[in-house]
């Protein structure tokens, strides 16, 4: 599949959690956290335009969707 970054309207419309990036984060473990499956790491990267936690500092806030049926239609999932 071909997903699609989520425009500025189309992210402001799904309801996200602000987050403050710590030492040892990683996507896994936030979307175990948020989504109950950890193979939902992608979105919250996705989400963000961060493919991966190197792209990350610590003390960065990332918005974390909280609503992942919204987030993936977002996407174009």
């Amino acid at each position: 599949p071909i997903f699609r970054h989520p425009t500025v309207d189309e992210r402001s419309r799904i309801n996200a959690t602000g987050y403050v990036w710590a030492y040892g984060d990683r996507f896994y473990k936030l979307a175990h956290q948020y989504y109950g499956d950890v193979d939902f790491w992608w979105v919250i990267a996705w989400f963000n335009k961060k493919p991966t936690e190197s792209h990350i500092k610590v003390g960065d806030v990332i918005r974390i969707p909280t609503s992942l049926g919204s987030a993936l239609t977002a996407m174009g999932y």
